[in-house]
């Protein structure tokens, strides 16, 4: 709920302001209000092309990171460690984090349709130079460095480029419409990736059955350019300008983007509940982070060998895809959760039941039992995200909200990483340790603990209110 009926609604803070608050929250209103606001929003062309650039960009960028997996962690040339996935989900993740706080002087000062466009065509060019160098078979030392400089910089424009489209997305639709487009969005982008990597999943398997390895695993890379030429493509179809900036507007400067993070880093110190929720998050993907690599490794090494690789990727993949739809469903458990028993009892209900099922089945190490550990966690630490979200979104003021989110943005992408480098430290060769499983339901159950204990008594977690400074 928000406060007074003049304050405009902020998404994940509670109900929407045109939804009868008779009504509770399920996910039959949540797909229909959805869809709702986007065929509204898709009436205007800049907004449809946007979505489309985007579609193709991110679908691109999870195509990336397939190929990425399947060349370095399904190679037959390849013996894959827990170090091995530490250092590819550290290349996926830190570009989105370190590019991130600084991409604002750039799209502050030049035309953000020629970023967009230029990010696209370079990402085209790497792409292809990938496929080059896998179906070549480049495996020496110094050509996986250059593979993995050549990832580091495509994953790195991402971040630019979906920048350059956030940034101009305001001026793609009407001034009232902005919220339903900047809460849409969000949702757009990862469903393009999950299509994306799927697509390039079933086009590797296929592909393996009938090219040698080198050029399936190129005909990933080649299928990640083509989209990134179809996102420059369709970019080019804005007018110049349409995007901005507007001319007149102050534009960023290096000294104000690290001006503008240290009063983000004070407000959070000053707003206790948004630090501690940010905190939870860390940790809830520090040990999802830990389960990923642990995941990998035991189908790598534990179920599978270089004998049966395909079968290997299909096991693997199935655990991904479930525990990504117990991702996908959390807004669907979390918010009516939230909205009956508060966001305070929810998040400590998600780690509790995160904590018991990652105790049993998780820790059976059995091939069902990790499948209904994988949803169920999936659907617990993404719910976790989302409490926390309303969280920091009710405490920190609405001038503010934009570089905390920022910092929000590093801490949350920073535990991934942060829990693969644990993994790698603590797992053997195979993954199989059972009590590696075990203390990952410890740490979700003392994250339970220590977040009811902080948060006892004190009405700033009940409820996602918005707070005004």
């Amino acid at each position: 709920m928000v406060d007074s009926p003049e304050q405009e609604y902020v998404p994940g803070s509670g109900e929407p302001p045109d939804r009868p608050a008779a009504i509770d929250p399920d996910l039959r209103w949540v797909v229909m209000y959805t869809l709702r606001r986007l065929k509204r929003l898709l009436r205007h062309p800049g907004f449809r092309r946007l979505v489309i650039v985007r579609t193709f960009s991110q679908g691109g960028d999870a195509v990336v990171q397939v190929g990425m997996a399947t060349y370095l962690l399904f190679s037959p040339q390849s013996q894959p460690n827990a170090w091995a996935v530490a250092a590819v989900i550290a290349l996926v993740m830190l570009p989105f984090s370190v590019v991130g706080p600084f991409v604002s002087p750039i799209l502050d000062r030049h035309d953000r349709r020629r970023v967009v466009v230029i990010s696209d065509l370079t990402r085209m060019t790497l792409a292809a130079g990938m496929t080059v160098l896998v179906v070549t078979g480049r495996t020496g030392a110094s050509w996986q460095a250059l593979l993995m400089v050549l990832l580091l910089v495509a994953l790195s424009l991402n971040r630019l480029q979906i920048a350059g489209l956030s940034a101009g997305m305001p001026l793609t639709v009407d001034d009232d419409e902005y919220l339903d487009a900047a809460a849409l969005m969000p949702v757009l982008g990862p469903l393009s990736g999950i299509i994306g990597g799927a697509f390039a999943g079933l086009a590797r398997l296929a592909s393996g059955r009938l090219l040698a390895t080198q050029w399936a695993d190129g005909l990933v890379f080649l299928l990640a350019s083509l989209l990134f030429t179809a996102a420059a493509g369709t970019a080019l179809g804005f007018k110049r300008g349409q995007l901005g900036p507007a001319g007149g507007t102050t534009a960023s400067t290096w000294a104000k983007v690290f001006a503008e993070l240290a009063d983000a880093g004070r407000e959070i110190r000053q707003q206790v509940p948004a630090a501690v929720s940010m905190i939870m998050v860390f940790f809830a993907r520090l040990g999802y982070g830990a389960l990923m690599t642990a995941i990998i490794v035991l189908y790598r090494h534990y179920f599978g060998s270089d004998a049966d690789l395909e079968s290997v990727m299909v096991q693997m993949g199935s655990w991904f895809l479930v525990s990504g739809a117990g991702f996908a469903l959390s807004g669907a458990v979390a918010t009516p959760a939230s909205g009956r028993i508060g966001v305070r009892r929810t998040l400590i209900a998600a780690f509790a039941v995160a904590a018991v099922v990652q105790l049993v089945p998780g820790s059976l190490l059995t091939r069902p039992s990790l499948l209904v550990s994988g949803f169920v966690l999936g659907l617990c630490l993404q719910s976790v995200k989302i409490c926390a979200d309303t969280v920091v979104q009710a405490h920190i003021v609405d001038e503010l909200r934009g570089r905390v989110m920022v910092i929000y943005d590093i801490i949350n992408n920073l535990g991934y990483v942060v829990g693969a480098v644990i993994a790698a430290a603590l797992l053997p060769f195979d993954g199989h340790r059972v009590p590696f499983f075990v203390g990952l339901a410890i740490l979700f159950a003392v994250c339970a603990a220590v977040f009811a204990l902080v948060s006892s008594d004190k009405d700033d977690y009940q409820k996602g209110t918005v707070r005004r400074a």
